[in-house]
């Protein structure tokens, strides 16, 4: 039979054993934890594996913002304006004016369902740039040397007739 000096005794010696053991385990635990936290973190703050990846985000969100390279024309054909133009199609003193704009993606095509009349003094007007800019292709925006989605803004004017 053990008696209490003797079980105490043998105890005694698995005490360190115990002790670091618990320690051990206290300090995986606490290191696994915030281990996780900083790799999150890293990933969320990691750069995109593509720096494009980047520049087209902010232009779906923005599509007005600033860029190095504003979409342009290839070509201008059909022309916006047809000529004659008819007299129904300016103001009385012989003027007329036009603004369009329309969201041009990376591919250098127009997006008509953007297509947005900023002022116009016709119907004509905005009808004939509306058919002609559907047919035309652009060289795209670019943005920290990406294509990116952008408005581009088409206007014309006539002064008034000399009297």
């Amino acid at each position: 039979m053990l008696t209490s000096y003797s079980f105490s005794k043998s105890l005694r010696r698995y005490i360190p054993a115990l002790a670091l053991l618990v320690a051990a385990g206290s300090a995986a635990a606490c290191a696994g934890r915030s281990a996780e936290p900083e790799t999150r973190n890293a990933q969320l703050l990691a750069p995109p594996a593509d720096s494009c990846v980047l520049a087209r985000e902010e232009a779906a969100a923005d599509p007005r913002l600033e860029v190095e390279k504003v979409p342009t024309p290839l070509r201008m054909q059909p022309p916006p304006i047809r000529r004659p133009v008819p007299r129904t199609a300016l103001r009385r003193d012989g003027s007329s004016s036009l603004k369009v704009e329309v969201l041009v993606d990376t591919l250098g095509k127009p997006v008509m369902s953007t297509f947005n009349v900023i002022e116009s003094t016709s119907a004509w007007l905005t009808t004939g740039a509306r058919n002609a800019i559907a047919q035309w292709s652009f060289e795209p925006a670019e943005r920290n040397g990406c294509k990116v989605p952008r408005y581009y803004q088409f206007s014309a004017s006539s002064p008034p007739r000399g009297r």
